[in-house]
């Protein structure tokens, strides 16, 4: 579950931590991912760049800010993080995830408990959208949850889909469990996660 990464407060899960310990170096059942691009959440975003006016360098120096005193990418205004693809770099002995060295992920947990450390300062980035070319690498616990990706698809296509695909999934859910097909109404379906939700009815 994350806790020995949990530096403030102790005692804490690794989502309420103010402070996650990022240390590349991995315990029995964890994984090591090499980050390629980070997909910040819709309002975290949207909140950096309405705060700095946006001016795209600052919003990238307020991530990096973030990221460098909390060891995850955890917006302490809105509470919320995004994900990642990137690929394992290396797997625990005792890692329940099923994953392997050179698998290409993304992760399906968010990044407001996934342990983050950047190495290139966000060169490539310009601070203007929520995709965010980066290096670095991200730490997965036992409890995480990471999608193989399909060489087929590409990764910003893979990040939009894999981001919101919790909303889609209960819709089916919730769907598949009536007896007789319900009249399904969405709000705010303009967006992905609201389009795939109706998808998905």
């Amino acid at each position: 579950m994350g806790l020995h990464r949990v530096l403030e407060p102790a005692g804490v899960l690794p989502q309420a931590a103010h402070r996650l310990d990022a240390d590349p170096a991995i315990g029995p059942d964890e994984v090591r991912i090499a980050v390629e691009r980070l997909n910040l959440d819709a309002a975290s975003y949207r909140q950096l760049r309405t705060a700095h006016g946006g001016d795209g360098a600052a919003v990238r120096a307020e991530v990096l800010r973030i990221v460098g005193e909390r060891g995850k990418m955890h917006n302490p205004v809105t509470g919320s993080g995004g994900m990642l693809v990137g690929t394992v770099a290396e797997v625990g002995p005792e890692s329940p995830l099923g994953l392997k060295p050179g698998d290409r992920v993304a992760t399906l947990v968010s990044l407001t408990l996934t342990p983050l450390a950047i190495t290139d300062g966000l060169a490539r980035w310009d601070g203007l959208s929520e995709q965010v070319p980066a290096e670095g690498h991200a730490i997965l616990f036992a409890r995480s949850i990471a999608a193989v990706l399909p060489d087929d698809l590409p990764v910003p296509l893979a990040l939009a889909v894999m981001d919101v695909c919790g909303a889609p999934a209960l819709t089916h859910r919730v769907v598949a469990a009536r007896p007789a097909p319900p009249t399904v109404a969405v709000l705010g379906a303009a967006g992905k996660s609201g389009s795939l939700a109706l998808a998905a009815a």
